[in-house]
């Protein structure tokens, strides 16, 4: 036998083989540190979505959803919304959506967690194979549902991308958004979970290396979350503050033509696309012969026409403002359909696409027979932003949310395509006649045995006015005014008489409006929501 005795000193198993914690410390240390790292996950992909939005118009998940929850909502629903969030009505389900994004994300860390099942402590700081493989199944899980529920909102780029490019991107815009998540999930998870120290390793080095692992893994979190901030702060730099813009009314005058800057405006976007005409292009296509693509040069060497037409928000309430008049230039849809060679049997409806996502689709013999107008210029320049450039589509006899703007697709189809209004049920016909004053207004100083001019609007859309009556009795008795000759078939007319009053007092003026097809305005009074407003514009006028 031998008379050599074991050295104690020699025994390093718990370097080599050492201690596994318990349970329930592994199941918290898992959790918390899942939850840190699905924090830090959330916040990069958030800032990848917003990165991707600013420099390349895809659309964030955020915008996704909030397109798809609209659609998807009726109008008593959106009426509610807008009068619960108010003046923010835009910005803050947004927000709200998107911390709820981040606070999903968080708590996916744990389901990450379970699934990986990482004995703890561990070693190392590379992922293993099973944990790249969660990640990887996480990111193509989430972009295939998506894609899946987003699917009709998918094809919209606020940069101009065509309509099937724009699908693709917002696909691709989604597959980087969570394989980002993936990632910095996967390497954060492992980063920040104990370790064992490794044979041979000083204690303090193994410590400082996991206070280092851990500190940034959070110092990425953080400065995810500011460069967020920023990406939003230059996002929403371009708010959409002139949304629900009413035409300006200096002195109580209306001027035929309305300018650009003073025409009534209202946008569902809180940011307008900002379209690259370089990257822009008009698709035709669905059962038409010849489907074809136009740049913007080739679009404008199309015959082209000018008309004045009038629009008006279906919020436009009686003696309202919502409503403008404009020369716009660009091609009629008819010569666009004699381009590519007419359309196919059973085309019964045009579908129109938009950069921002909105569609609508109206009947096809409809939209011909007023002699709809694809636009490129308003007043003599090239169309506004906020109008719609490079393109917007005139259909007069419809209201202005009928008339969409940035248009990027016009599809012939046997079906109607539902869209953001109609999804909701707002009203979808023809639009109503209306009539307005101008002048008196209720504020007017009127004197017994002044002679007073009356002046004002009226309009029926391509339907035309043919007669215009003012009561100064509340509607007992009418008297014509006079019409000045319209601008053209589909703009407002403007009328005019005069009242001499002889007795002082208090008197209650009404204007009502026959259209070209001899149809008397209603004097039924209804609200804007959800079938557009009829009844008389009343004012009640002091004679002293």
């Amino acid at each position: 036998m031998s008379d050599v005795k074991p050295n104690p000193m020699s025994q390093e198993a718990p370097a080599s083989s050492p201690q596994g914690l318990s349970r329930v410390r592994t199941v918290l240390f898992s959790a918390v540190w899942a939850l840190v790292a699905g924090l830090a996950a959330s916040l990069c992909a958030t800032l990848v979505m917003g990165l991707l939005r600013v420099l390349a118009g895809i659309p964030t998940p955020v915008e996704l959803f909030g397109d798809y929850v609209l659609k998807h909502i009726n109008v008593d629903q959106f009426i509610r919304l807008l009068m619960t969030y108010g003046p923010n009505a835009k910005t803050a389900p947004l927000g709200q959506a998107l911390l709820a994004m981040i606070g999903i994300g968080t708590a996916l860390g744990c389901l990450y967690a379970l699934l990986v099942r990482i004995k703890l402590p561990t070693r190392g700081y590379r992922p293993g194979r099973r944990e790249w493989l969660v990640a990887l199944v996480f990111a193509l899980l989430m972009t295939l549902a998506g894609a899946a529920l987003f699917w009709k909102e998918l094809p919209q780029n606020f940069h101009g991308w065509p309509f099937d490019m724009a699908r693709n991107l917002s696909i691709l815009g989604l597959l980087c958004d969570f394989v980002v998540y993936g990632v910095v999930l996967c390497l954060g998870y492992r980063a920040l979970l104990p370790k064992y120290a490794a044979p041979n390793t000083d204690r303090v080095v193994a410590q400082r290396r996991q206070l280092l692992a851990r500190s940034g893994v959070m110092a990425l979190g953080v400065g995810a979350g500011l460069g967020t901030f920023g990406a939003a702060q230059r996002f929403l730099g371009d708010y959409t503050a002139y949304d629900g813009m009413k035409t300006a009314f200096p002195d109580h005058v209306d001027y035929p033509i309305t300018p650009n800057n003073e025409h009534y405006v209202v946008t569902q976007n809180p940011v307008d696309p900002s379209v690259n005409i370089n990257l822009w292009r008009l698709e035709v296509g669905g059962l038409v012969n010849k489907p074809g693509t136009y740049t913007y040069e080739e679009l404008q060497k199309l015959p082209s026409t000018a008309r004045a037409i009038t629009l008006e928000c279906i919020a436009n309430g009686p003696g309202g403002h919502l409503m403008g008049n404009a020369v716009w230039h660009g091609v009629p849809l008819r010569t666009l359909i004699e381009q590519h060679g007419g359309t196919q049997v059973g085309a019964k409806y045009v579908a129109f696409y938009c950069a921002d996502g909105y569609n609508i689709s109206l009947p096809l013999q409809e939209v011909l027979e007023v002699d709809s107008l694809l636009a490129w210029n308003m007043n003599g320049v090239d169309l506004p932003r906020r109008h719609g450039y490079p393109l917007r589509v005139l259909i007069p006899g419809r209201y202005g949310e009928e008339n969409p703007k940035w248009l990027t697709r016009v599809e012939f189809v046997g079906d109607f395509v539902p869209g953001l209004y109609s999804s909701q049920g707002w009203y979808n016909g023809p639009l109503h006649t209306t009539s307005r004053f101008n002048q008196p207004y209720k504020e007017s100083v009127i004197h017994a045995g002044q002679r007073v001019p009356m002046v004002g609007i009226a309009f029926a859309g391509n339907r035309g006015i043919q007669r215009v009556e003012v009561s100064v009795d509340g509607g007992t008795t009418w008297k014509e005014a006079t019409l000045d000759p319209p601008l053209s078939k589909d703009s407002w007319v403007f009328w005019r008489m005069n009242w001499q009053p002889t007795t002082p007092g208090t008197y209650t003026l009404a204007v009502r409006a026959t259209d070209g097809t001899g149809e008397v305005q209603t004097g039924r009074k209804q609200g804007t929501v959800p079938n557009g407003s009829t009844g008389y514009h009343v004012v009640t006028a002091t004679v002293k």
